[in-house]
């Protein structure tokens, strides 16, 4: 193969991984879609959060309230890396595909709170 070839070829495979590549964001920016829904994500699980830990202060008086410190101190734990993996990633110490952990987390984490709500919510109307 002549060194002619072997440029033509080089930039061809250059030009296609530029062309395939047109609708990235330049320099790891996020777009403005994809900000939103991680703000909007973000505020939901801090709000469902809080308020889980703020009924399972209130809620767990007797007998449970041990149970109660626990599954809300194992609800802020896990809120707590989520959210430090979540700067991680915005500063850009974490690959990419981070990302679809992080959500899966935050459901993770929506779904525990909804269930917490559930089971204070029966331990409340049994007393």
């Amino acid at each position: 193969m002549y060194s002619n070839e072997r440029d033509s070829l080089r930039d061809d495979g250059i030009r296609d991984s530029i062309s395939s590549n047109i609708s990235a964001p330049l320099f790891g920016e996020t777009r403005p879609e994809t900000q939103y829904l991680q703000w909007g994500l973000t505020i939901f699980t801090l709000v469902l959060t809080g308020t889980t830990l703020i009924t399972a202060c209130t809620v767990g008086t007797g007998h449970d309230a041990g149970l109660h410190v626990f599954l809300s101190l194992s609800l802020l734990g896990l809120t707590a890396t989520t959210f430090v993996l979540a700067l991680w990633y915005e500063e850009g110490d974490l690959h990419p595909k981070f990302l679809y952990i992080l959500y899966s987390q935050a459901g993770f984490l929506i779904l525990l709170s909804i269930l917490l709500h559930i089971l204070f919510g029966l331990e409340k109307s049994r007393h």
